[in-house]
């Protein structure tokens, strides 16, 4: 899997023969398809592993539910951009996301899976505000996924290593999300 990431992440025209990520993971295809059906298989489970890495980091947040419910909505939100700040992550998730991987049969339903366990610590804190009526507006279920989405976009839209541009949009997608829920005094 390290190695299909590394080949998917090198300058390439076209799809990334399967041969070149043999012989860069140095194995044979008799190995490989002990541990994959097809590339296919190789691309999806490279695409869970890398997004069950942003699930786990951003449920930590749900979890901790340290401060308030504004306080932990920040913190997932500010999870989430850290991940995109480290170049590494980002390279990582950018390959994740290719034309290549997106082809790969499965892609779409891995995917919603992924996005819908991402969904789920956030909407626990969503809940949680509209419970203690710091978001009296929330429908957290539906508000998760719009949030998500909006974190998804404004995320993917990020080209340049620039600090400061990340962190504008950072606060104005936290600015979003607490007018989304009416966080009143939060914007």
């Amino acid at each position: 899997m390290d190695a299909a990431l590394r080949c998917l992440a090198d300058p390439h025209i076209g799809p990334v023969p399967m041969a070149l990520i043999l012989r860069t993971a140095g194995v044979s295809s008799r190995a490989f398809y002990r541990h994959f059906q097809s590339k296919d298989d190789l691309f999806l489970a490279l695409l869970d592993q890398e997004c069950a890495e942003v699930v786990h980091r951003v449920d930590a947040v749900a979890d901790a539910a340290t401060g308030d419910a504004a306080d932990q909505l920040a913190a997932w939100i500010g999870a989430m951009f850290d991940i995109v700040a480290n170049t590494k992550a980002r390279t990582q998730l950018m390959v994740v996301d290719s034309d290549e991987v997106r082809a790969a049969k499965g892609y779409r339903t891995v995917r919603e899976r992924l996005h819908t366990a991402r969904e789920k610590g956030l909407a626990e804190i969503l809940r949680r505000g509209r419970d203690d009526g710091s978001f009296p507006l929330t429908d957290p279920d539906l508000d998760a996924m719009a949030i998500n989405a909006v974190v998804s976009r404004v995320l993917g839209g990020q080209t340049s290593d620039d600090p400061e541009r990340l962190k504008q949009a950072q606060v104005a997608t936290l600015d979003f999300a607490f007018r989304a829920v009416g966080a009143l005094g939060r914007t």
